[in-house]
């Protein structure tokens, strides 16, 4: 295991995200404080939640968002279903057919490759 993949020096690398001076006052508290410091921010982020979930901007745009990804949405279920029912069927002849995600991941490198700036000519070389 290398010193990045250590999960402690992980952590660590996270805790870099917060105030140094907030860390430093944390550090230098006492066992209670600590625990005190811990509630407050705790309450805190509760409060956030609790903000989030009642704010009426932000409850429209996520309905906005719904309705505008439903046809996605809604495309997305029946094309899996199609492809769910399509394996079905050669399994049932007894075909050695890949999951679903073969089938996906396939398409979505053939689509990219369909809408490479790289003219197909030059791909071969």
């Amino acid at each position: 295991m290398s010193v990045t993949d250590d999960p402690r020096t992980k952590q660590l690398k996270k805790f870099e995200k917060l105030p140094e001076e907030w860390r430093q006052n944390q550090l230098g508290a006492k066992t209670p404080e600590l625990y005190q410091e811990i509630t407050k921010t705790a309450i805190n982020a509760v409060q956030q939640d609790l903000a989030r979930e009642l704010d009426p901007d932000l409850a429209a745009l996520k309905e906005q968002v719904k309705t505008a990804q439903e046809p996605y949405t809604q495309g997305k279920k029946t094309n899996n279903l199609k492809i769910s029912f399509l394996v079905d069927v050669l399994k049932g002849r007894g075909e050695n057919v890949p999951d679903i995600d073969s089938f996906l991941s396939a398409a979505a490198k053939k689509v990219l490759e369909e809408q490479s700036p790289i003219p197909a000519h030059m791909k071969q070389i």
